[in-house]
């Protein structure tokens, strides 16, 4: 038989050896098939490749940046648009005849002190020419604006023209004669003609046209008017002359006075003379040239995203073209660099850049540039050389952009973010980078500043514009005002609006907007020190001069004698002290402009009144030692508890005799991070046998390892509570009043409650512990050893580092406590939206490095939370908080693959710490916690937030928005609101704005049973009973109604018979089907409300209430007739109707 095995086994073997080799021959067929099909790489496949190797961190990156230029390039449809309409224009232009002024009916677009000159329209000798964008073939949407440049002919001019603002006016004749003209033109009859004003300027009124056809809702046409370069002579344009007379507007000149420079009225008239040459110059770099035309591309992107080429003051796109033609003319770029290198090395020479120093594009410069930039803030000549292209460029601006640049350079060079969405895709509007704003939008106010304060050669230098003449002089006065406290003060513009041909032109730049960006470390300075008083008496006697009564002598604990200014105590709140730049603002206008309060906006800290104390609670209730104002708030009360708990666990550490040696104590509530919104005061205490308070403070005790921990989790519980005994017994002996609960120990120390834990790592184990069938014990992670983990491990490492950058940067617990009072008054409870999830949202805020600067104002930090919740992308964000930056890189890299392979197994909302370990993702939210439609719900209340503040921020009318409008939420969209008993509920602490469903509440301050929230107990019971049929919403910052939101009609139609499927089903008609009723549903939320149920009514009803101003705790008999709506209106048809329109908003 062996011999027989054998020889089967031979010859099997020589089959499979025949099977293999034809397999293996087969395949080398394929091989050679496949290779001969393989086409070897390009040479542009093998450059970009090396490019993506050498430049770029990772292919993502590339392929991002390779598809947005995709989605941004103009499509053929409107390029070849584009090129017809140029054509059919050019022919159009020819067409228009000469003649007198008296023929057009359209207004001049100009306001000036108009001279009395003749002037002829004279038809263009040569034909209209692209330029901007379509010159340089960087054309972006959405909103396409195409520039047409149409010279006049040199007989309008004479050679004295350029005095005395006659250009200017010429300029706009010309431009009212070409749109009268063309608009007589069949082919341009249903054309829609508009003035506007270039970049905010009144001496550049331009012609908006859009297209009459499917075009115009994308494309919009500006008609620039220009003038040939050699009508005048150049060097009368040069900084130092004048062309403008004090005549002009009244004024007169001493024989021996030197006429004033007007610098930037001849900058103004040189853009007119200069564009020719300049788009020439665009024309040559550009053209036929994609790696720059792209890369301009994206820094048009990068530079729109930030609102930073906005009005007057803007740093303009034209700016960044001429930059590019100046970095290639240096030979910091060539022909050969990429889109991405162009881009970059723009960005990179921006950062470093010094252009107050000046520089030129032209080869030989006519003036020195030493002499040019005495004249200006930021000197960048043109190809001419006399030309300043950023004559009108605010110096705050321009160090803006240049800290933009600096960011981004950082941005690229940090491996381990994916720095495409912070750069292209993030929008930065500039009012979330500023801390504080100023307002004067008052006319008559602006009129009178300007003619007490400002000097006539800033009149005449800016040819009687006020915008820029109010600028210079609010800037000037608030930069010596304030001096270290501001980093920078930049002007907040919008672009003016279009107005019709047919009207008069209107009156801008009679307001203006500065938004402040202070200085962390020297804002809240109680006092600014002056010079002393026996070294410089000249500095002295200035001081003294500038600071009127405020200034006096003082002497220090240094031992020096100085001049100084005392703004504010030493031992005011922290609320208080950032009002001291508004202090220092309001006086500065007040004592050396003349400008009375009523006249100023002046935006800071008014969105803090939502977490101060409630005018309503009178302190005189309260018994303590503490020095307590009645206009306090929660976070100047937070460092009273924070002490008083730190003295709590020194005694703690003193006890003696306890069988293990206590080795930390944590706090974890909110308070011991500053992110308590509500006030907390010391009015905890025993009543009868029982503790009250309103607020319950948790804490973490560590206990030292041992080995005589019980091995089960019953028994180790059990010895648990007797040690919080013993400690308890020991604290009573201390003087303090000691409570045990279920949770723990609660002890009541100088009318503060905390209630302590005991965690130690055994249960943690045991709790993991578990065995398998054939009884071998494995640890396996679980919902309650999660919860465990995050409790009594994670949130005391998470509180400490929260805490530490509190301590850093003051800001943040104000902020998270406004973001929460905002959540909470939408309506959305922390069983809706994770509290920790606010605080660690804002704390991403503050440790990521998207922002030059971080804000010290709590308000701006609220408005980029909101920014945070509008534009983040949940499916694709991951938010990480590297507390300290001691999360590894490859750690970091690790989870965000993960995310990215494997997103169903994360929450919607996916937050992780640097803490979190083995639970990253799992530990601050959950797939329900919040879900979906609340984070959508989130989304649309949050970009409807931005708008109201946007709106306001920017209105002539307002200043900023009312707290109320944001912090009260809408009752639209709800079917049912069960009112609940006010005598029941505890009143919140903190300055309500009223309910969204009622006009009148009833004040209940009584102190509840401490660590009793039954409220929130029942609500928690409802949605796990309930959530397939209905969404219960309120407000748990004193909130008095319960709003409710059935779910859509489907869930209510008939199903068949199931015993496990009962919960409130009726049985339907006479079928075997039940059918879950409303009506029982109600009854079922009565009997789980209990005593806290009042009524249920509809929000018709309650309107109509509100309109009778009646309140439902006053003779309840005659306001509540049944609880149920009348028989008049179905309930179920009531609620479908209503339902349907909810589920949009909130389902």
């Amino acid at each position: 038989m062996i011999p027989a095995c054998k020889s089967d086994e031979t010859e099997l073997g020589f089959l499979a050896n025949k099977n293999n080799d034809g397999l293996q021959t087969k395949q080398t067929k394929k091989l050679k098939n496949n290779t001969s099909k393989v086409k070897p790489p390009t040479v542009e496949e093998i450059k970009e490749l090396n490019e993506t190797r050498n430049l770029f961190h990772s292919n993502l990156f590339r392929l991002q940046v390779k598809e947005m230029l995709s989605e941004v390039s103009l499509k053929p449809k409107y390029t070849n648009y584009i090129e017809a309409w140029l054509e059919t224009f050019k022919t159009a232009v020819q067409k228009l005849e000469s003649g007198l002024l008296d023929t057009c009916q359209m207004e001049v677009p100009l306001h000036l002190c108009k001279k009395p000159l003749n002037f002829q329209f004279l038809t263009p000798r040569k034909p209209p020419v692209l330029m901007g964008a379509a010159s340089t073939n960087t054309l972006i949407g959405p909103k396409i604006v195409l520039d047409v440049a149409l010279e006049m002919p040199p007989e309008c001019f004479q050679k004295d023209d350029c005095l005395n603002l006659v250009h200017d006016q010429k300029r706009a004749l010309y431009l009212a004669s070409v749109a009268s003209k063309l608009k007589e033109l069949p082919i341009y009859m249903d054309a829609h003609f508009c003035y506007n004003y270039y970049a905010n300027n009144p001496l550049k009124p331009i012609i908006e046209l859009t297209p009459d056809n499917k075009f115009g809702k994308r494309l919009l046409i500006r008609l620039f008017i220009t003038a040939p370069l050699q009508v005048y002579k150049l060097n009368r344009f040069v900084p130092w002359n004048n062309n403008i007379r004090p005549s002009v507007f009244g004024g007169k000149l001493n024989e021996n006075d030197c006429l004033p420079s007007t610098q930037h009225y001849n900058s103004s008239v040189l853009f007119d003379l200069t564009q020719t040459e300049t788009q020439k110059m665009l024309s040559e770099l550009f053209k036929d040239r994609p790696n720059f035309q792209e890369g301009l591309i994206l820094l048009k992107i990068w530079l729109r995203q930030r609102q930073l080429d906005v009005g007057f003051s803007g740093f303009s796109a034209h700016i960044l073209a001429s930059y590019i033609v100046y970095l290639n003319k240096e030979r910091l770029l060539n022909k050969t660099s990429s889109s991405y290198q162009v881009a970059r090395t723009v960005w990179n020479q921006l950062a470093s850049s010094d252009w107050t120093q000046g520089i030129s594009l032209c080869p030989q410069q006519p003036h020195p540039l030493t002499t040019l930039r005495t004249y200006f803030d930021v000197c960048f000549m043109d190809v001419t050389g006399y030309y300043n292209l950023c004559a009108n460029l605010s110096i705050a601006i321009y160090e803006a952009v240049r800290g933009e640049a600096k960011l981004t350079v950082d941005l690229l060079n940090d491996v381990k973010i994916n720095s495409f969405t912070h750069i292209f895709m993030q929008k930065i509007p500039l009012y979330t980078r500023t801390d504080h704003i100023l307002k004067i939008t008052d006319h008559d106010c602006v009129a009178q500043l300007l003619q007490l304060h400002t000097q006539p050669q800033t009149m005449y230098d800016y040819a009687g514009y006020a915008y820029p003449q109010l600028l210079k002089l609010l800037t000037e006065i608030l930069k010596k005002g304030l001096g270290k406290r501001v980093r920078s003060i930049m002007p907040l513009e919008v672009p003016s609006s279009a107005w019709p041909v047919y009207t008069k032109a209107p009156v801008i730049g009679c307001s203006i907007i500065l938004a402040l960006m202070l200085d962390p470390n020297h804002a809240y300075e109680v006092l600014d020190k002056g010079p002393a008083a026996n070294e410089d008496k000249h500095a002295v006697t200035e001081f003294r001069k500038f600071w009127g009564e405020k200034s006096s002598l003082r002497r220090f604990q240094d031992g020096s004698i100085t001049e100084a200014v005392v703004w504010a105590s030493a031992t005011d709140s922290p609320s208080q002290k950032r009002l001291i730049v508004r202090q220092i603002v309001m006086w500065l206008l007040e004592n050396h402009l003349q400008v009375e309060p009523k006249n100023v906006y002046y935006i800071a800290g008014e969105l803090d009144i939502v977490f101060k104390l409630t005018p309503s609670f009178k302190l005189d209730k309260v018994q303590t030692k503490l020095e307590v104002q009645q206009n306090t708030d929660a976070e100047a009360l937070t460092p009273h508890l924070i002490h008083c708990f730190d003295a709590l666990s020194r005694q703690l550490y003193s006890l003696k005799g306890l069988p293990l040696d206590i080795v930390s104590i944590s706090g974890i509530s909110a308070a011991f991070r500053y992110c308590e919104p509500q006030p907390i005061l010391p009015q905890s205490r025993p009543i009868g046998k029982h503790l009250h308070a309103i607020h319950v403070h948790h804490a973490i005790i560590q206990l030292s390892s041992s080995g005589k921990w019980p091995n089960e989790l019953g028994a180790l519980r059990a010895l648990k509570t007797a040690l919080l005994i013993k400690i308890g017994q020991q604290l009573k002996a201390q003087h303090l009043h000691c409570q045990l609960c279920n949770e723990g120990l609660m002890v009541v120390k100088q009318g503060y409650c905390y209630l302590l834990e005991l965690a130690h790592s055994k249960e943690l184990t045991l709790l993991k512990q578990l065995q398998t069938e054939h009884g071998i014990p494995k640890h396996v992670n679980n919902q309650e050893s999660r919860e465990l983990m995050r409790r009594h491990y994670v949130l005391p490492r998470v509180n400490g580092a929260l805490h530490a950058l509190h301590q850093k940067h003051g800001a943040y617990g104000p902020t998270v406590l406004i973001a929460k009072r905002w959540l909470a008054s939408q309506l959305l409870d922390d069983g809706l939206w994770p509290p920790m999830a606010t605080e660690l949202l804002v704390a991403y805020l503050y440790l990521q490095g998207q922002i030059p600067h971080t804000t010290v104002s709590p308000q701006t930090g609220f408005v980029r939370f909101l920014h945070l919740l509008s534009y983040s992308n949940w499916k694709s964000e991951l938010f990480l908080l590297n507390f300290d930056n001691n999360w590894p890189d490859q750690h970091m890299a690790d989870l965000e693959i993960d995310f990215c392979n494997d997103r169903q197994s994360y929450p919607s909302l996916c937050v992780v710490t640097a803490y979190d370990q083995h639970h990253a993702g799992h530990l601050w939210t959950n797939d329900n916690w919040p879900n979906k439609s609340v984070l959508g719900r989130i989304t649309l209340l949050a970009a409807h937030a931005l708008k109201l503040i946007e709106s306001s921020l920017y209105s002539d009318a307002i200043g900023f928005v009312r707290p109320a409008q944001l912090f009260k939420a809408s009752n639209d969209g709800y079917d049912l609101v069960i009112q609940l008993k006010p005598e029941m509920l505890s009143s919140t602490l903190c300055y309500e704005h009223g309910s969204p469903f009622l006009s009148n509440s009833q004040r209940n301050f009584r102190l509840p049973l401490a660590n009793c929230y039954q409220l929130s107990q029942i609500v928690k019971k409802l949605r796990s009973a309930y959530s397939d049929y209905a969404a219960f919403f309120y407000n748990p910052h004193g909130g008095k109604e319960l709003a409710i939101v059935w779910r859509p009609v489907t869930d209510f139609a008939p199903k068949v018979f199931k015993v496990n499927e009962l919960h409130a089903c009726v049985p339907f008609t006479d079928t075997k089907q039940v059918q879950v009723k409303r009506e029982t549903l109600l009854e079922d939320f009565k009997l789980l409300l209990k005593d806290f149920y009042l009524r249920v009514c509809t929000l018709e009803e309650l309107a109509l209430e509100n309109r009778h101003h009646k309140r439902y705790f006053s003779q309840s008999k005659q306001i509540i007739k049944s609880d149920v709506p009348s028989k008049k209106k179905k309930m179920g048809v009531l609620l479908c109707s209503k339902s349907t329109k909810a589920q949009k908003g909130i389902f």
